[in-house]
């Protein structure tokens, strides 16, 4: 497999986004998953969230909460 010489505009997106979505080192992305958004948010409680509503990213796929949270490693 070879590299082009000259990178593709689609090359220089997918570079870019990868790059604005990248965490903080000092940081990592803890996940709970719960039927509904508020059992999610009950699942971060559980694990000792500080602030189980302060989330940073969230998604519902196939009816099942997945909700995140930026925390100090």
């Amino acid at each position: 497999m070879t590299t082009p010489l000259v990178k593709s505009l689609i090359d220089e997106q997918v570079a870019e986004v990868a790059a604005s979505h990248e965490l903080p080192g000092d940081r990592i992305l803890v996940l709970f998953k719960g039927n509904t958004f508020e059992a999610a948010k009950y699942q971060a409680a559980l694990a000792s969230i500080e602030n189980p509503e302060a989330w940073s990213c969230r998604a519902c796929i196939c009816g099942e909460w997945t909700v995140g949270y930026e925390v100090r490693a």
